[in-house]
């Protein structure tokens, strides 16, 4: 029995793609890919402005409930160098100079938040602003403050003239000028009323 011999137009052929339509593909990616990652970097920044926005107003919270069951009294202190909401531009510092304090020596901790009763100033753990400092989140934000110092008396309110502000913002928050990032805001009242929202027209405005 002999075996069949298959001429060479006889093998079935699968097309390929030829080199215009490789380079077509090649630019329909590329494009995709110049609009997808600034979109991604923009919502990225954006989480990130508010996961830090929330751990502040939760911390503030936390201190607040702290002070009134151990009937303390706190005093905040700021650099004034990062005080002043009126100016958004500039004034700006990172977490460490304004809100976080656990690397931070006991004397220059108790120089930016001192609380105390009729006996003591020191407390183990010591109060803190924020409850988890030194998070991935903190290099991608900066803090400024609407005052130099504020003070808080066991209920949680303030004898001050005017509600304490924090505004916040990405770091990377005019990365496209057409399309600034918003500043979030945090504002606790004399009252000891505490929301946050976003910054507008000198305004703390719900979101």
């Amino acid at each position: 029995m002999h075996s069949r011999i298959m001429k060479p137009n006889q093998f079935s052929s699968t097309p390929g793609f030829s080199l215009l339509e490789i380079l077509i593909a090649s630019v329909i990616v590329m494009i995709s890919a110049s609009w997808a990652l600034p979109q991604y970097q923009r919502q990225m920044a954006l989480n990130h402005l508010d996961q830090y926005t929330q751990k502040i107003e939760s911390g503030l919270f936390s201190l607040r409930a702290r002070q009134s069951s151990e009937g303390t009294s706190c005093e905040m202190n700021f650099a004034a160098s990062y005080v002043g909401t009126d100016n958004i531009t500039g004034g700006f510092g990172t977490v460490e100079n304004v809100v976080e304090l656990g690397h931070l020596s006991k004397e220059d901790r108790a120089h930016r938040l001192q609380c105390c009763d009729t006996t003591q100033c020191e407390w183990d753990p010591p109060y803190r602003l924020i409850s988890m400092e030194q998070t991935a989140i903190s290099k991608n934000v900066e803090v400024k403050v609407s005052q130099t110092t504020y003070s808080l008396s066991p209920p949680g309110t303030s004898t001050d003239g005017n509600a304490l502000v924090l505004l916040v913002r990405s770091i990377n928050w005019d990365q496209d000028p057409l399309r600034p990032l918003p500043i979030r805001c945090i504002k606790l009242s004399t009252s000891g009323h505490l929301h946050s929202g976003t910054w507008d027209n000198l305004r703390c405005r719900r979101r």
